[in-house]
């Protein structure tokens, strides 16, 4: 085992910096280590995970998704008005979020490819679907949640396995199944190749429809069932769900070590990511801290870490 390569890897990085902020709050609160703090602490980086996870997916491919926070609503508060308002069963409700994900997913695909592709494309056609998303989830609930939603449903993120919450091993299962789809699929292969160069992807037969259509419905799956799992731990479908979510989706993957430019990805290093904003957040409420501060404290680690990438970048 090389421990000096080790040493010198992001992942290594950042496990002291999250080692540090931990001592250092555990000498603050005493209790900051407790059963309920932890298990708190583990549900919000289930939902912190998946959503930088699914920007991972968009910046791999040399794009971004600045709707994820409104795909995410959209896909729980229809499944939460479906069992309020029809008395659907719960997993098929869950089917039926999962699935107004991938409508949205395929919304933003195929706008993306229509207005040129990725990068700046893909920001502007987002931004305007957010816009579009949110718009239609005010217009349908007036302003006002979702609150009558089945203690089967809210079970689901408020049960453990041991003493792991489910929500962490829902995040766990789908983290595992994105890293094997970058590693061992064609399709997986593919978006980094395409986020590496996208010309160069297309003259060896890699479809950017297809890509960019993929990429923005996994993106979408996976925001859909971050969304929903912030129903099952807070209890109600909220029409904001997601509002705060943009600056946290690319925080948590560039502090993981995915590169900004795309075409790589470290799959595993969005759980040191998110688990970094995650204690930030969380220790700022301990401290009585005003809560708009973590926009302020994850935007400037963003302009850190875009820096910081550029300069190795250029070292390289």
């Amino acid at each position: 085992m090389d421990f000096k390569k080790i040493r010198k890897s992001n992942a290594f990085s950042v496990s002291i910096i999250i080692l540090c902020m931990i001592l250092g709050m555990c000498v603050i609160k005493r209790n900051y280590l407790s059963a309920d703090n932890i298990s708190a602490l583990l549900k919000v980086l289930a939902v912190t995970a998946l959503v930088g996870t699914s920007q991972m997916i968009s910046i791999a491919s040399g794009g971004m998704n600045v709707s994820i926070g409104a795909t995410g609503a959209m896909s729980a508060i229809f499944s939460g008005l479906l069992m309020q308002n029809a008395g659907v069963p719960v997993p098929l409700a869950i089917l039926s979020g999962l699935l107004t994900g991938a409508v949205c997913g395929v919304i933003n695909g195929l706008l993306i490819f229509r207005n040129g592709g990725v990068g700046v494309a893909s920001f502007l056609t987002t931004l305007a679907t957010n816009s579009v998303f949110t718009g239609i989830i005010y217009m349908i609930t007036t302003g006002h949640g979702v609150s009558k939603i089945p203690r089967a449903f809210i079970a689901i993120g408020n049960t453990k396995l041991g003493a792991v919450p489910t929500s962490v091993v829902i995040m766990l299962v789908i983290l595992t199944l994105v890293y094997i789809m970058f590693r061992y699929t064609s399709p997986g292969r593919q978006i980094l190749a395409f986020g590496a160069n996208p010309k160069a992807a297309e003259l060896y037969g890699i479809s950017r429809f297809r890509t960019i259509l993929l990429v923005n419905i996994l993106a979408s799956v996976i925001a859909a069932v971050a969304g929903m799992l912030v129903v099952m731990r807070v209890g109600t479908a909220q029409p904001d769900i997601g509002s705060d979510w943009m600056l946290k989706s690319f925080a948590a993957p560039l502090i993981g070590g995915t590169r900004q430019a795309g075409g790589k990805v470290v799959v595993f290093g969005v759980i040191l990511g998110a688990l970094v904003l995650t204690i930030i957040e969380n220790a700022l409420v301990h401290l009585s801290v005003d809560v708009y501060w973590t926009e302020l404290i994850n935007g400037v680690v963003i302009i850190v870490i875009m820096a910081l990438d550029r300069v190795r970048a250029v070292r390289k």
